[in-house]
């Protein structure tokens, strides 16, 4: 979801910066660039190109001393891959993008994130199929609940070519970007309502039925 909101966003002009923070052993995007432009000066960053986003991945297992540099050029939109259960430590006030199922247990989980994530600005990307399962929605937590019944839970379609081959340095299907571009907006909207009161998200997203 990281790289389908990076390549929607890169396809209306933007600038985008990807961060990937997972070891170089467990990183989904090690295929992802199109082009490779080597280590940063520290050797803990490894920097590619793909479509107008500069993606920076770890390149070692040791944790990295500093985030990678901006990339040059005017700034941006930095999008930062946390990874699995990891949403609680992105940067104090950013909006966040939790990714989950749409499965019971996966229910459990994300009422448990979305409790760790307190008062931020928080969408939902489901994975996988539209209309969700009864057990699924009467198993909802509240803030789960309250997520999805204003439109903040965008549905992302799954995709066949994705499933086998992972991601690599081809353009990611219109539809999967088109959830990626969904998500953007929901969060630009929340962090522009979110203080002092915060309102009802706009019904125009993908939300999960």
């Amino acid at each position: 979801m990281a790289l389908a909101i990076s390549d929607a966003l890169a396809s209306t002009g933007r600038p985008v910066h990807l961060i990937d923070t997972a070891a170089p052993g467990r990183s989904g995007l090690i295929s992802a660039a199109s082009a490779e432009l080597g280590l940063d000066e520290a050797g803990e960053w490894r920097r590619g190109t793909r479509n107008g986003v500069t993606l920076d991945r770890r390149s070692t297992d040791a944790p990295p001393r500093s985030w990678p540099s901006p990339p040059p050029g005017p700034p941006g939109v930095t999008v930062l891959d946390l990874g699995l259960g990891q949403a609680a430590e992105a940067p104090s006030g950013e909006p966040v993008v939790v990714v989950c199922r749409p499965t019971v247990p996966a229910g459990r989980l994300l009422e448990r994130q979305l409790r760790e994530l307190g008062e931020r600005s928080v969408v939902v990307a489901a994975i996988g199929r539209g209309r969700w399962p009864g057990e699924v929605v009467a198993s909802l937590g509240p803030m789960t609940a309250a997520l999805r019944s204003t439109g903040r839970i965008v549905q992302v379609p799954l995709n066949d070519r994705l499933m086998v081959t992972g991601l690599d340095d081809r353009p990611l299907p219109k539809a999967v970007c088109d959830a990626g571009l969904a998500l953007f907006e929901l969060l630009a909207y929340e962090t522009r309502v979110a203080a002092p009161a915060r309102h009802r998200a706009p019904t125009s997203g993908r939300s999960a039925r």
